[in-house]
């Protein structure tokens, strides 16, 4: 999936009002789950994403950071200027396009690197 076309599906699972509204909350939640992912598994789906994709991805992925989904939300919601309920929605909404636009087995990888807790979310 392009740039373009997974910002678009972003945008209508969000029913965002511009595209700069879905670029931003990609970016927050792209950025959030790169510094949550081992290494190894974000360089996985890393290889799966157009460049835009990939540089949201490895923003702040200097290391990898170990902290459980409420703070996944909350990271997600400061990135975005959003508050926690929204965040949980709209963080869901782009993991929804992210499992349209990569292989199921990133999705494995990732489903494996990560807490339970997290397994809602990419269900």
């Amino acid at each position: 999936m392009q740039f373009d076309d997974f910002v678009t599906r972003v945008q209508e699972q969000t029913r965002l009002d511009t595209r700069d509204e879905a670029i931003q909350i990609t970016r927050a939640v792209l950025e959030t789950l790169g510094e949550r992912l081992d290494r190894k598994v974000r360089n996985g789906v890393e290889a799966q994403l157009p460049n835009e994709l990939k540089e949201f991805l490895l923003a702040r992925a200097e290391h990898d950071e170990q902290y459980d989904l409420q703070e996944f939300y909350n990271r997600v919601g400061a990135r975005a200027d959003l508050t926690y309920g929204n965040a949980m929605e709209r963080t869901r909404e782009v993991i929804s396009v992210l499992r349209e636009a990569i292989p199921d087995g990133e999705i494995e990888d990732i489903l494996e690197d990560l807490p339970p807790e997290y397994g809602g979310l990419f269900a």
